[in-house]
């Protein structure tokens, strides 16, 4: 059916209409094109707990997580706000760079936690600002609190991951990235502030009030 000058008013409508179609149909193929990388690299303190999946967007870089309890006590992670001294960071090897955390999935923040059961597994995603293709190390806390936490304390540390040497490993995503559950609007750097004491610890965590 053609447009002709006689039948322009219904024609603008549905040329519009075409726009916006087409349009909708990019975003969404640019959504998608992300380029995931799957691997299994654990923990240096804690080798239960092992990323399993680098996402690069445009925009981010997206870390998948995953901890099992091996052990015969109910664990209690939780995630901590950017600014707060036992928050995660990306800590570029080359520039010594540190990349906040922006956002989280799958993980309770503090003052909450996420039980889980011995045998059970977890799995949670990090997002932080996409980085550089080089070498990185996934930080949980401030070094200076190593020697200070209680008894029994693990640090998830992910050391030297080095994305250059991974690089054709990439595929792209057949799946739009995820959507966090939990966004902070502006990260920080980390405060002198210390608040009470986490629960991320092999035990009963304390009565919530």
């Amino acid at each position: 059916m053609s447009c002709d000058s006689g039948r322009s008013w219904w024609c603008r409508p549905l040329a519009c209409l075409a726009v916006l179609i087409l349009l909708s149909g990019l975003t969404a193929k640019a959504e998608a094109e992300s380029q995931v990388l799957h691997l299994n690299w654990p923990s240096q303190r804690a080798p239960d707990t092992v990323v399993t999946e680098i996402e690069m967007t445009e925009t981010q870089i997206i870390i998948t997580l995953q901890f099992r309890n091996r052990s015969l006590w109910p664990f209690h992670p939780q995630l901590f706000s950017p600014g707060h001294p036992l928050s995660f960071y990306i800590l570029e090897k080359t520039t010594g760079k540190r990349h906040y955390l922006a956002a989280s999935q799958g993980l309770a923040v503090y003052p909450d936690y996420s039980p889980v059961p011995p045998g059970r597994t977890i799995t949670f995603k990090l997002f932080f600002k996409k980085i550089p293709l080089a070498s990185f190390s996934l930080m949980e806390g401030e070094p200076s609190l190593r020697s200070s936490m209680p008894p029994g304390y693990i640090f998830w540390d992910f050391l030297n991951i080095d994305l250059a040497k991974m690089e054709n490993n990439f595929k792209q995503a057949d799946r739009p990235p995820p959507k966090p559950d939990h966004v902070w609007s502006r990260p920080e750097t980390p405060s002198a502030q210390k608040e009470k004491e986490p629960l991320k610890y092999f035990d009963n965590p304390p009565d919530k009030k």
